[in-house]
């Protein structure tokens, strides 16, 4: 019985000496909430995007626009941070509850892809003149316009912005200067297929590449001669889905404006100019005093025009929410975007209609890629947007018959003008019942087109689709894959014009008839017939289409670990409709191939054979090769070991 108890006793024991190993070890497990920061070594710079994980689970989240994160993990757990073109980084939790982290640039950047002309190439081979930015780079520029965005990012790229209107800020690219005598434009193909630069949504782009030489536009034919710009969008990489929402604000100004002189200096030049021509002063000694006084505004005004006229700033806001991830079988990133453009000239508060300069852009991307076996997987692009542009009808009143797209036309630019042709000695902006005022060489006042001529929208919209599949074809040879494109866009633009007349006066002052004060009267007359009329709606609309026929033989092996071979073979079909206009056609093909040994001697061989029936019959095709090589000299033997080069490379 002794015996039974004590056993009893020593079983009771154990359990309980189990349960404390339990408890303690669930006591060292315990979860703690893990908050910190995670920056770019080099810069400093905080890294938006980047993927924090548990190691040996699948817990993890993804740093926020401020490149903060917070995540509930054990206190003796080790999180894995991981970001594109960056080293991986295990850190070990240790029960801290703020870690910060700091990623250096992947010291692996040349074994890394980069986008080339129908395809990707690994950084050290490429032969060509190619330079590219990232998302991070795009981002940090907040311009309505992404060809703005990459101004002074892409050494060989010039941009130019002729217009900051809202909605008209069209940018003109050079790659390396202007190539060709009329169009010089470089091509924008957007995934593979020609598309706008204007409206994509930074928010949307991966990455952007210029090719510049001969050797990298050989493919595209003649069409290469100004460049290309290769757009790359986004696609699900994590397979923890990311949430993400960012809302921008800021503040648009003229980077230069004429500052116009006051009353009194107008008056004192213009006297110095009519003495100077033996004309005589156009002003009394008695005129600049009030001028110069301003001690009879009615008659002697100091009007500033552009004061008048303008607003110190316009307001710029972008709204952006995407959301991406990826499975074993599927890989998705979708994204929704809304921009709003305020302009900077004032309007009339009580008008009927509003002709103020504004831009409202609603973008759309998914973009999906489906795993269907081991070797076939498809993808599907959709993308569009929508816009509606206003501006005031001060042009459309001076072209009544130029009911295009807009394309030629700056109403900015014109009451600039107009602006400007107003003098500080000119009262403004209204009489006292409250009509448009000018002078007697300015038949369209600035006030009067911006707020008196109607307004002018223009809705565009734009829908477009790209369906792929690519089949691997190792059964034939290793490396070996085929791939199939197509894609529609269709553009539609609707213009809107209401456009009215307005009755302008002239202030005549009669010095020869005085009032009670002893001062001469003032009165208005008209300038012209013009009647204020209601507004004349009108409109028109434009439609545009282009289908593009894309198929691919591609090649990639590499040979004992050292001789590296690829190749290219491509067929290219594209159709533009513009309205009601014969079709533009384009046909082509092209090839390419490319070969390295020991990544330090490169070799390449490009040829595009294309062809159009804008030309004449016999002469629509033309044939255009480049070959080029390169040597890393870096990678050398007597280079290896040294700690001053990390890289060096000759290339032709």
């Amino acid at each position: 019985m002794k015996f039974i108890t004590l056993l009893y006793r020593c079983r009771n024991l154990t359990i309980l000496s189990v349960l404390m190993i339990v408890s303690s070890l669930a006591f060292g497990q315990q979860n703690i909430t893990v908050n910190g920061t995670v920056r770019d070594s080099t810069d400093n710079s905080t890294l938006i995007g980047v993927s924090v994980t548990l190691v040996g689970s699948t817990t993890g989240t993804q740093t926020d626009i401020n490149g903060k994160f917070s995540l509930s993990v054990p206190s003796n757990g080790t999180l894995l941070f991981r970001y594109v073109g960056y080293e991986n980084r295990n850190i070990p939790v240790n029960g801290e509850t703020k870690i910060n982290v700091s990623l250096s640039s992947s010291i692996k950047g040349l074994d890394e892809v980069t986008v080339v002309a129908f395809g990707t190439q690994k950084k050290i081979s490429v032969t060509g003149a190619i330079s590219s930015i990232q998302t991070k780079e795009i981002k940090q520029s907040p311009a309505a316009n992404l060809a703005v965005t990459l101004a002074g990012r892409l050494p060989g790229l010039t941009s130019i912005q002729k217009s900051g209107e809202p909605g008209r800020d069209l940018t003109q690219l050079y790659i390396r200067g202007q190539g060709t005598v009329n169009g010089q434009s470089p091509i924008v193909l957007v995934d593979g297929v020609e598309r706008e630069l204007t409206y994509i949504d930074p928010n949307e782009v991966e990455s952007v590449t210029i090719l510049k030489d001969a050797s990298s536009t050989a493919l595209f034919g003649v069409r290469g001669a100004n460049g290309v710009i290769l757009v790359t969008t986004k696609r699900g990489t994590s397979e923890i889905p990311s949430i993400n929402f960012s809302a921008e604000s800021g503040l648009q100004n003229f980077t230069r404006i004429s500052q116009p002189v006051n009353s009194f200096e107008f008056a004192t030049l213009r006297n110095l100019a009519q003495t100077n021509d033996g004309l005589g002063a156009a002003y009394s000694q008695d005129a600049l005093d009030h001028y110069k006084n301003q001690d009879d505004p009615l008659r002697y005004p100091n009007t500033n025009w552009r004061e008048l006229l303008m607003k110190d700033f316009s307001k710029q806001q972008r709204y952006n929410l995407n959301v991406s991830g990826a499975s074993k079988a599927m890989k998705y990133f979708v994204n929704a975007g809304f921009l709003n453009q305020g302009g900077q000239f004032k309007t009339e508060s009580n008008l009927p209609y509003d002709p103020s300069f504004s831009l409202n852009r609603y973008n759309f991307r998914s973009n999906i890629d489906v795993q269907l076996n081991k070797s076939l997987k498809a993808f599907l692009n959709v993308a569009g947007y929508l816009e509606k542009q206003n501006m005031p009808a001060g042009t459309t009143s001076l072209f009544p018959n130029s009911n295009d797209q807009l394309s030629g036309q700056s109403p900015a630019l014109f009451i600039l003008t107009f602006m400007n042709d107003m003098n500080a000695t000119d009262p403004g902006p209204l009489t006292p019942d409250g009509e448009v005022i000018t002078n007697s060489i300015v038949p369209h006042p600035a006030y009067g087109q911006i707020n008196r001529a109607g307004y002018t929208q223009q809705t565009r919209s734009n829908i477009l689709a790209t369906y792929g599949m690519e089949q691997g074809l190792d059964f034939i040879t290793k490396g070996l894959s085929t791939k199939a494109v197509i894609s529609f866009d269709s553009r539609s633009t609707n213009n809107l014009f209401g456009a009215k007349n307005y009755q302008k006066y002239v202030q005549v002052i009669d010095p020869n008839n005085l009032d009670a004060d002893g001062k001469p009267t003032v009165s208005f007359r008209r300038y012209n017939a013009d009647e204020n009329t209601t507004l004349n709606v009108s409109g028109a609309s434009f439609f545009t289409s282009l289908s593009n026929v894309q198929a691919y033989l591609n090649y990639n092996r590499t040979f004992n670990s050292k001789h590296a071979v690829t190749g290219l073979l491509l067929y290219n079909q594209q159709k533009n409709i513009v309205d009601a206009q014969l079709p533009f056609n384009l046909i082509g093909f092209a090839a390419r191939g490319t070969y390295a040994y020991d990544s330090r001697y490169l070799f390449e061989l490009n040829a595009g054979y294309n062809g159009s029936e804008q030309f004449a019959p016999g002469n629509r095709f033309g044939f255009f090769p480049a070959v080029s090589a390169g040597w890393v000299v870096s990678n050398e033997k007597f280079l290896k070991d040294n700690t001053v080069i990390s890289l060096l490379k000759i290339r032709g």
